[in-house]
């Protein structure tokens, strides 16, 4: 029970990964200039020059935005880049947490936990194996199936 409403009540969530999912770091003369910016820990202009990846980021949008599904975003990068990060997604239009882990191992230990994580969406098969039955290997060209 929730606000005096007698129905049940469980929270729906989902997590998905930033680099690889959401985004596509840099290629080319750019990686040069974002291994440059990541140097100097000017994590803004880092992300400034990752390539948006269209329909997973419009899946996202979809499930906070419209559909009130509570998610998390998760990155292995850095724990400096959580803020430029929820900036970057702030820019295409999308509120939602962002959390910085280690690696997938260390994510793995707190999904234990948190229950409310139905589905964690990632872009590599090693991380999808290393989490478990809630992983979901997604493309980064192709929407999320929900």
């Amino acid at each position: 029970m929730q606000g005096n409403d007698i129905g049940a009540f469980d929270r729906i969530g989902q997590a998905t990964m930033f680099e690889g999912v959401l985004a596509s770091p840099p290629a080319g003369t750019s990686k040069v200039k974002a291994k440059f910016y990541e140097n100097r820990g000017d994590w803004d202009n880092h992300f400034k020059l990752w390539k948006p990846n269209d329909l997973p980021l419009r899946s996202l949008i979809d499930s906070v935005n419209r559909l009130m599904i509570g998610t998390e975003v998760i990155t292995f990068i850095h724990p400096d880049a959580v803020d430029p990060i929820y900036n970057w997604l702030s820019r295409k239009g999308v509120s939602t947490t962002v959390l910085y882990y280690k690696d997938a191992n260390e994510y793995r230990v707190d999904l234990q936990y948190n229950r409310n994580v139905r589905v964690f969406y990632t872009g590599n098969t090693d991380d999808a194996f290393t989490i478990g039955v809630r992983a979901t290997v997604v493309s980064p060209d192709r929407a999320w199936s929900i």
